[in-house]
Parts: structure tokens; sequence; C-alpha cells
């Protein structure tokens, strides 16, 4: 048995619950939001590894594997933690919504006024995000003693009423009545320290895009503001992917000696070269012309990129590549979106997806993928890992390699991985900022 292992086994009750009331007692005293999060992220952990009497008793790292083979179903000690891990998202709901309005009023607010020249005197009046708290609907714990770290997958869902007037100076012009918003939430411990606090940080991402739909009032008056009817749905997601969207996460440090470089996916160290080759059988969205004119948004690693537009045609071949580089992030997906070019808005002649861990498992991967959401397409992709020497005679062989001949019209292929790392800054100006 690993330390890692013995770790966790030997966590004792008291632990566990003085972790938990230090975690209530913070919020309470309004000292920092996530350290409610510490104490219910403690509190699962102590219900998912506790000792158990029953003989059949399963660790929940060997749940994980099982829920690979079967179907999921939720037995009663999952029933059970569930049950209770919903009441402490209830209790700390209040707490959560102090935390939204203050990053409404300090963070979007002077993000809207600086981005908008209409709107510099842009405000959020009335924030109420009302008290009905998130559904969390199924949870799976995994750890990892190699890497040092736990994973916490958090369902949630949220359909409720809610009250975030917007307008300008004075004036009310629109607001959002109802937020209906489904995820997963994914919580990682990392580094684990055999001391309080137990981990140097908690980590919180979104390893896929959540699926958010509001219902506004006052729309006709939000159209009617220059710049700010282009504030879709989408767009707000988008504000939530740059931050809190894979490979984006969150780090709110614990241990008082914690570096970013301890976290075994801090850095982007792995390379991939994406081939996006051809499509075959696309969906004819011209009507008079039975045809389409296909390209391809590649996303992952923070990163989208575009292939030229192919006008009229069902069976495109683009032969572009794309290289990005991934951290080893858990949940990663390179996504390919086929979009049909249009003037108004592009439609959509469906979407792949294919794991990054899958590819840097294989090395290497060419094949046909079956277009989602269209009654017919195929995409054709090829990817492949990159491995970076940080040995400079290198890179004469290299250089030598991506000479190679290449089909027409393909880019130039990098032969150097620059990686730079913002250590620290100083001497910046004060700005004072309204949050009324």
């Amino acid at each position: 048995m690993t330390d890692q292992n013995i770790f966790l086994n030997n966590f004792s009750y008291t632990k566990w619950i003085i972790t938990l009331l230090l975690g209530f007692s913070a919020g309470v005293l309004d000292v920092s939001f996530f350290y409610i999060i510490i104490g219910i992220v403690m509190w699962i952990l102590y219900r998912c590894w506790k000792p158990s009497t029953e003989p059949s008793a399963i660790k929940c790292q060997d749940k994980a594997k099982e829920q690979a083979k079967v179907p999921h179903k939720v037995t009663d000690r999952e029933f059970e933690r569930l049950r209770y891990l919903q009441v402490l998202v209830n209790n700390s709901w209040p707490y959560i919504t102090k935390y939204l309005e203050k990053f409404l009023r300090w963070r979007i607010q002077p993000l809207i006024r600086s981005r908008f020249k209409y709107l510099t005197n842009f405000h959020f009046f009335d924030i109420d995000f009302g008290n009905k708290a998130p559904q969390v609907t199924h949870m799976r714990v995994q750890s990892d003693p190699e890497k040092k770290q736990i994973l916490l997958d958090l369902k949630i869902s949220l359909n409720a009423a809610v009250m975030v007037n917007v307008g300008i100076s004075k004036t009310i012009m629109a607001g959002v009545k109802s937020v209906k918003l489904e995820g997963t939430l994914r919580i990682i411990l990392a580094p684990l320290i055999p001391d309080v606090p137990f981990t140097e940080a908690v980590n919180i991402y979104f390893p896929r895009r959540p699926v958010l739909h509001l219902q506004w009032t006052g729309l006709t008056n939000l159209l009617n503001i220059p710049g700010l009817h282009t504030m879709t749905e989408r767009m707000i997601v988008d504000q939530i992917a740059n931050f809190m969207v894979a490979p984006k996460f969150f780090t709110q440090p614990l241990a008082a000696n914690f570096d970013m470089k301890n976290l075994p996916f801090a850095d982007p160290w792995n390379a991939l070269r994406i081939h996006v080759l051809e499509a075959r059988n696309l969906v004819a969205n011209d009507f008079f012309s039975k045809k389409s004119d296909p390209f391809v948004v590649v996303r992952g690693g923070g990163t989208v990129g575009k292939t030229r537009v192919i006008s009229k045609n069902l069976n495109p071949q683009w032969n572009q590549t794309f290289e990005i580089l991934f951290s080893d992030l858990p949940g990663q997906e390179i996504e390919f979106e086929v979009l049909d070019k249009n003037v108004q808005r592009d439609d959509s002649l469906g979407s792949c997806k294919i794991a990054v861990p899958h590819v840097l498992k294989k090395k290497f991967i060419d094949k046909w993928i079956r277009l989602d959401n269209v009654k017919s397409g195929e995409l054709h992709i090829k990817v492949e890992t990159l491995k970076l020497f940080s040995d400079r005679d290198k890179l004469q062989k290299v250089l030598n390699l991506n000479k190679r001949p290449r089909p027409p019209k393909s880019e130039e292929l990098s032969s150097v991985a620059l990686y730079t790392v913002i250590q620290k800054a100083r001497g910046l100006p004060v700005i004072r900022v309204s949050h009324k």
C-alpha cells in the first residue's frame, strides 16, 4: 500500500469534522467562499473513504472502474451521500450568491464598460439569485495516488427564478428572470499533503462547457442598447470558459508554501499536430444549389483554429494542419465543428470530439468520424503527438523532417514550441472602480 493510500485510509473522523466546521465558520465570517467548498469537499471525502462494516463495501476508486462497465445505479449509500451533500449545498447557497453578486459587480460590470464604448455607464442594479440552490444529481470521486490528487465530479442542475436587472446610468432597461444551468463541475484536490489543510490547493473548473439558458425581461429594450445585443447566451458561456472551462481552471491556494509548479497539470507539455483532411456526405443547406459552403472550426487547449471555406461542395478537402499544446488537466477534448458559411449566421453541419488522453495513449490516430446531430456527414482527421526536446542539437533534425513533401496548400509545420511564464508584476497603477 502506498503512502498516499495509507494517508487516505488513516484519516481520522475528528480531522474531517474539524475541517468541515472550519470551512463553515469561515463562510459565516465571510472570510472566503472557497473555504466553504473546502468544508464540503472534506466532508464528502470522509463519507467516501470512511471505514465500513459491510463486507461488500467498495472503495471509491474501485467504484469508478465498475461504473465504466455497467450502467450507473444509485445505491443506498450513494443516495445518502447525495442527500447530505445537497443539504450542505443548500446551506452554502447564501454565501455562494454573495460571491456571485460581487463577481458581477467587480468583474463583469467593468469588463462590459471597457469593451463597449456605448456602455461606459452600464450598471447591474438588482441582483438576487433566489433561495433555490443548484441540485447535485450525480457525484463521482476518483483518486490518483501517483499524481497525489483527488478528483470530485459533481453534476449540477439549476432551474430557478432570479432577478438580475441591467441598464444605463439610473435607468433599468432589461433583466433576467430565470436561469437554467446544467453541467459537470470538477474539483481537484492537488497536490495532497499529510498535514492540515491536507491539500496545497483546490482547483475548480468545468471539463465541458455548461449549458445555459436565460429568460429575459425587457428584451426589446435590451436589443436597443448598442453593443449589448451581441451578448448572447453563448457569449456569456464563452466568458465562463475564459476562466472556468478546461483548459482554464481556478486555483485557490491553501498551503502557505504552495507553488503552481507542483500541480501535475499546470504546464502544457503535450504537443498535438491535428490534420483536418476532408469530409464526405455533408448535409446540403442551400435549397437552390443543393450544396453547402463548409469549413471546420477546431477547438482545444484554449485555442481556436479555422480551415478555409470551400464553396458549394459536400465532399470538401481541406488538408490543413493545426498545432496545439495541451496540459495534463483531466477531461480535455479536441472539438471539430463543421459549419456552412453564410452572410448572417453560419449554420452547423455537425460536430465531433476526440478525447486528448486517448490521443496521448495511441500516439497516432487516422480515422473517419461520424458527425453528431445531423442526418449524414463524416470528417476525416489525423492527430499525432509530438515529442518536445530541450536539446538544441536536435533542432536541425526536426527542421529536416518538416521539410518533407506535403499536400498542396498545406501550412508550414512548426519546429519549436515557445512557452512563456509570467512570474510577477510590480509598480502597477491603482484604478478605482465603482461597484454601485
